[in-house]
């Protein structure tokens, strides 16, 4: 169910009324009742999948809390872990496992027993309801808290407004706003749930589907466009991804504020980040987090010596680009990433970088340095979303190639200046802009916006509705996570 959809407005409509009119008690019941409706409106049978999954998690984690013998809890936690992981190979990953090992097998000139594709539906959301139960099993097994019963932990899974895309929560960070009884929300926590409403409703209706109408033609048919068209279209999916997966967390934000539950923040501004590791302590942070807490940690993290924590790094990145994806672009994205991270932390460990760092005396030269780094950082971003983006390694091929033909761009910049026709140009610098100028807004936002009367901030978030509303037409796209 779409989160731009009048089927979901209905939806929401009626929860919230049955929300408001029932005791404090009573309302968890409501919301876990309604998350289940919100998943049948995609798939009646998955929902048997939530349950025998969230059901076995539950044990699993009881088992953990208590067992007194070490062997026992780690057995438990392993056993547990590993089943989700077969859920989610089984449903997402086994298209990519059987048609890689069908390829190998045609290219050794070899007979393979598998079919070449296997065509299993995949269940909404399962990236990330089956990381949270695997966060929720170690953190059991490292004394944090457990569900008191199966609703408890039922809950947490199925919520519905982080169901399908996340924010990646923790248990502790949800359970104790609906494990005895859920209040009203007061109005201030309102007006805020109203405002990501309206703002995830405009960077989603308005910004990202505009945005993918130039991203997409590109990316379809890379070898129809010249250099700058490239630069436009690849510069249109890093502002589309970027609003479409932010508008999706800020409604799901929002709307669960409306019910008095508070979600984590899932964005900082990533696109003026300083460097990689800057980026990935803003974009998608609770994922990040995750990352951090759950994989590259447990590996040893920065413990060793630097090869060792650059090894993790990678490792770890090209799990969270699988994640995303059962295709090797995704695999590769992620790679892209984590051998960024790990020339960073080389850099950052480097003798060079800490003399570089003491010679920077002058305040001009710190803001010219941050400037370049934030650049390099957006630069390499950018790429790497090419990574993301194209199917195969065809179009990916076809794309790279056309950004690095610095010749060409040198030719394409020359007809630009003789026939005085810079609309590649400045579409280029309106979307770095566009990426780039978060701050600058919530800065405007808290100057002027913030110091309005309420009642005019409400007509603001209405008319920033209806025009998503108008604006979308008769079918929403859905976001891009949705796939995930």
């Amino acid at each position: 169910m779409n989160f731009v959809s009048a089927q979901f407005l209905l939806f929401f409509v009626v929860t919230y009324a049955a929300f408001i009119s029932v005791g404090a008690n009573s309302r968890r019941w409501i919301l876990l009742a309604a998350s289940y409706v919100f998943y049948a409106t995609w798939s009646i049978p998955f929902i048997v999948v939530l349950l025998l999954s969230t059901s076995a998690d539950y044990l699993f984690a009881r088992k953990i809390s208590v067992s007194s013998e070490a062997r026992a809890r780690k057995l438990f936690l392993i056993v547990g872990i590993a089943c989700n992981i077969l859920v989610l190979v089984v449903f997402k990953y086994a298209d990519l496992l059987t048609s890689t090992l069908w390829r190998g097998a045609i290219a050794l000139n070899a007979h393979s027993p598998l079919p070449e594709h296997v065509d299993v539906l995949l269940p909404l959301g399962i990236s990330f309801y089956t990381f949270e139960a695997i966060s929720y099993l170690v953190d059991v097994y490292r004394g944090k808290p457990i569900a008191q019963n199966w609703l408890e932990y039922n809950f947490y899974i199925m919520y519905f407004p982080h169901l399908i895309s996340g924010p990646i929560v923790r248990f502790e960070q949800l359970v104790d706003q609906y494990k005895a009884a859920i209040a009203l929300p007061v109005a201030s926590r309102l007006h805020k749930a109203i405002e990501l409403i309206a703002l995830g409703a405009v960077f989603k209706c308005i910004l990202a589907d505009s945005f993918s109408g130039v991203s997409d033609p590109v990316f379809t048919d890379p070898t129809k466009f010249g250099v700058l068209q490239t630069y436009v279209g690849v510069l249109a999916f890093t502002a589309q991804i970027y609003f479409d997966f932010m508008g999706y967390t800020h409604i799901a934000r929002g709307v669960s504020l409306l019910f008095n539950i508070e979600m984590p923040l899932n964005f900082n501004h990533p696109y003026n980040a300083t460097n990689i590791s800057d980026f990935w302590r803003r974009w998608h942070i609770s994922l990040s987090s995750w990352i951090r807490d759950y994989l590259y940690i447990p590996l040893g993290g920065s413990r060793g010596n630097i090869i060792r924590a650059s090894l993790n790094l990678i490792v770890v990145m090209t799990i969270a680009g699988i994640w995303h994806g059962a295709a090797w672009h995704f695999a590769l994205w992620g790679t892209y990433h984590g051998l960024l991270l790990a020339l960073n932390l080389l850099w950052r460990k480097s003798s060079l970088q800490k003399n570089l760092i003491n010679s920077l005396q002058d305040l001009n030269v710190i803001r010219i340095w941050t400037m370049a780094s934030a650049a390099m950082t957006f630069a390499a971003v950018t790429i790497g979303w090419t990574l993301f983006r194209c199917n195969d390694l065809q179009s990916l091929n076809i794309v790279a190639g056309k950004l690095l033909r610095f010749h060409h761009m040198q030719r394409e910049w020359h007809v630009c200046l003789v026939s005085s026709d810079y609309g590649d140009v400045w579409k280029i610098l309106a979307l770095i802009a566009v990426c780039t100028s978060g701050p600058l807004f919530v800065q405007a936002r808290n100057r002027f916006i913030s110091t309005l009367p309420r009642w005019f901030k409400l007509q603001l978030a209405s008319f920033a509705l209806i025009a998503c509303w108008l604006f979308a037409g008769a079918e929403t796209k859905p976001f891009i996570y949705f796939r995930f």
